[in-house]
């Protein structure tokens, strides 16, 4: 490969890796911080964001091995480098099947869904995910090593060494991570769009059906981008296994491969983008750790300039920080509409009852003679 596209498809590979590592902790960030992101959709949201990050966290690897031309980190290393592309391959996928039917599930049997989505349920359901994922990617764990290059012998590769032919794991892979994941997903969407488009205008309110309609609008729009992505992976996958070794080196099919390859790494780093433009709720959730985080900046800051440099506050000047820590402080803590107004209404009536407080005892102080003839009858001078 030309030194220069090698440079060119690093750079390209550390953008990957930078956004999609950003964007997917802030995607599992936002879901585990705020209580009315944890919905069904998106616990299951969070795991494809841990897959797409087992894949991102080897790019470093792949970027080194690229300048360097040579696999440097040893066999034990490669095998955990080609699991994280496992897991993310089988993981992703069966995630995205396991979207559709919720979909599916949600729209369809709106009766029975609120038993079968529950958050508790969608765990388990995750959990035998991962469990699939791993036992699929097994041959993988098995048969990854790194082994010296035959056309340079000082030089080392990242392979799976199999006992007989790589072609048998080319079409297990695409069966069980591309084939069947798409066509169950297709029969599902098929089934979506049909009952959405024949449900009655008096069987749900219009709120309810544009809730439906935004988050299978989102999670369509997530499998669409993920089949653009893959789907030239594995045309050039399978052109491998019926090409012969001399047609291989055609600098045409050699350029699409790449391509190829680019869109597959870079599916990883796009679903966070989607969230951010199609989701309303990821929006604003995005937006509020952002200030968060920006807020518990300036605020270790100013604690650090008045511990090193203190100096007395004028009223005002106090009682503006005391404001604008109130106001940024009530911004971070907000989780739902609920617990805000619960806590709302618990602290107006703390400072009810601490105001009735202060009040009966100025008066007790002004009049000791009643509190004295209130002790005595066996009362307790309080607030009512």
């Amino acid at each position: 490969m030309d030194p220069a596209l090698s440079i060119f498809i690093s750079i390209i590979h550390v953008a990957i890796c930078v956004v999609g590592l950003l964007g997917n902790t802030l995607v599992i960030y936002v879901v585990l911080r705020f209580s009315k992101m944890q919905t069904v959709t998106n616990i299951y949201i969070v795991n494809l964001a841990i897959a797409d990050e087992c894949f991102l966290i080897g790019i470093p690897f792949l970027v080194t091995t690229s300048i360097l031309k040579s696999w440097t980190f040893g066999g034990y290393m490669c095998r955990i480098y080609m699991t994280t592309i496992g897991i993310n391959q089988f993981t992703s996928s069966t995630f995205i099947t396991i979207m559709s039917a919720d979909r599916y599930i949600a729209i369809c049997h709106p009766i029975s869904s609120p038993k079968l989505r529950t958050p508790f349920i969608s765990k388990i359901v995750a959990a035998a995910a991962w469990t699939i994922s791993a036992i699929m990617i097994l041959p993988i764990i098995l048969y990854s090593d790194a082994v010296k290059d035959p056309s340079e012998p000082d030089h080392y590769t990242c392979n799976i060494i199999w006992p007989t032919s790589n072609n048998t794991f080319t079409i297990y892979s695409f069966i069980l991570t591309f084939a069947i994941p798409l066509t169950l997903t297709f029969i599902c969407y098929v089934l979506v769009i049909r009952k959405l488009q024949t449900v009655g205008p008096k069987n749900k309110s219009k709120e309810k059906k544009r809730s439906h309609r935004k988050v299978t609008k989102l999670i369509l729009t997530v499998i669409t981008v993920y089949v653009f992505c893959w789907l030239p992976y594995w045309i050039t996958q399978l052109v491998l296994i019926f090409q012969s070794p001399e047609q291989q080196g055609v600098s045409l099919f050699l350029l699409c491969h790449m391509i190829a390859n680019l869109l597959s790494n870079a599916n990883s780093a796009m679903n966070p983008v989607l969230y951010a433009f199609l989701s309303d709720n990821f929006k604003k959730s995005f937006v509020k750790a952002c200030i968060c985080a920006a807020n518990k900046d300036v605020n270790a800051a100013l604690q650090i300039e008045n511990s090193v440099f203190p100096k007395k506050l004028g009223r005002s000047e106090s009682e503006r920080q005391k404001e604008y820590y109130q106001t940024n402080t009530t911004v971070c803590t907000l989780n739902d509409d609920r617990n805000n107004e619960d806590s709302q209404l618990v602290t107006r009536n703390d400072i009810a009852i601490a105001s009735r407080s202060t009040t009966t005892e100025l008066q007790f102080e002004k009049e000791p003679q009643a509190k004295e003839e209130l002790i005595k009858n066996g009362l307790q001078p309080t607030a009512v």
